[in-house]
């Protein structure tokens, strides 16, 4: 163990979402409360993992990984990134000594040497829902303990009892976001109801069931357009957005869906919504629906997973079933300004509940009982 309490968090992900934004926040909030972080991180994007950590003055180091698919492609993209990523990840234990390893999602826990077990404890930070058996089994020795985003997330580890494990939701920097200057845009400027979806383009995500859901809804109210913002990664998600807009066209609301792919910041879009919808069943968490909170807009979601774990009770939401006119009829409970208004303090109070300080807080007490150290 080092002089100092150094978390060396592992990242494999090649790219930026809501998960590298969540553990952005997290390594803040750790490292103001006296832990130093160390990060390897595959993500090399402009304005991403790195390039954040490296400006806040944190020790970095690139890994070459891609994002493995479930198939026999991406089974041997991983024995080829796992073999790649063990010199770096050993070299940065060996020079950063850490109190204890973080691997951020299953695919980084499986990256992490086992022979590094002798050195620190691993603590995983899992998001996932669904991920093979295998894997589990793979990880269940080796693990100090499981940080779940989600009671459904945390559900799977019930078959590896002897694994211990706390559900911390993901955190966010609240006030910065409730600050956020809606976007500027003529076709929401001109609508009387605007009602976003923000995921990205991949199809679990159900941006076909928001679309079947806006040509239902527009049926009783007029002047009623839809966003869809969300990142286009590869050929795969470019085809996907290519047919949705083909189904926005054959459901007669091509002319009221304003598609967004090139936005740096999903919240502005956010901010210009009156309503926002999270349309997948199996969403681990739904960050989306904690910044709509934030910024005062009613959530309409399904209910399922993350979703129907973090808005049971609240009173800025609608929790619907899963088809298009489940989600229809959401929307259409906040048609009206004065409900809308109303309900933006609860909304904002609601998304109190998850404040960085209670995330950073619940890890930085996970770490010190893992490393055995002082009271908190």
């Amino acid at each position: 163990m080092g002089s100092s309490q150094t978390t060396m968090v592992v990242d494999c992900a090649p790219f930026t979402g809501g998960a590298q934004r969540s553990l952005l926040t997290l390594l803040h909030g750790v490292a103001s409360r006296g832990w130093s972080p160390v990060v390897l991180s595959a993500d090399r994007t402009p304005g991403g993992l790195l390039e954040s950590c490296r400006e806040a003055g944190w020790p970095v180091r690139e890994l070459r990984t891609a994002h493995w698919q479930r198939s026999a492609a991406g089974m041997a993209r991983y024995a080829w990134d796992r073999l790649a990523a063990r010199g770096p990840i050993l070299l940065a234990a060996r020079r950063w000594q850490p109190t204890l390893i973080h691997a951020h999602g299953i695919r980084a826990g499986l990256l992490v040497p086992r022979a590094l077990r002798r050195q620190a404890p691993l603590v995983l930070h899992d998001r996932d829902l669904r991920v093979p058996a295998l894997a589990l089994r793979l990880l269940a020795p080796r693990l100090a303990e499981v940080i779940a985003i989600s009671q459904a997330v945390a559900a799977k580890w019930a078959a590896f009892p002897e694994v211990p494990l706390r559900v911390i939701p993901n955190g966010f920097d609240l006030a910065p976001m409730a600050a956020t200057t809606p976007v500027s845009d003529p076709a929401l400027a001109a609508a009387q109801l605007r009602v976003a979806m923000v995921a990205d383009m991949v199809p679990w995500k159900r941006h076909g069931a928001f679309l079947e859901a806006l040509a239902l809804a527009s049926r009783e109210q007029d002047g009623l357009v839809g966003v869809l913002v969300g990142r286009v990664r590869g050929h795969a998600d470019a085809g996907y957005l290519q047919r949705l807009r083909v189904r926005a066209a054959d459901l007669g609301v091509d002319g009221r869906v304003v598609f967004v792919t090139d936005a740096t910041s999903a919240l502005p879009w956010l901010a210009a919504a009156d309503v926002v919808v999270s349309a997948a069943v199996e969403e681990p968490f739904g960050r989306t629906i904690v910044e709509a909170l934030a910024l005062g807009r009613p959530v309409v979601a399904v209910q399922a997973a993350g979703p129907s774990e973090i808005l049971a009770g609240c009173q800025a939401a609608t929790l619907t079933g899963p088809t298009p006119a489940d989600l229809a009829a959401g929307i259409l409970q906040w048609r009206e300004p004065s409900r809308r208004a109303g309900a933006a303090r609860a909304a904002r109070a609601w998304a109190g509940r998850y404040d960085q300080s209670r995330m950073a807080d619940a890890v930085c007490a996970l770490y010190w009982d893992v490393a055995g150290g002082p009271a908190r």
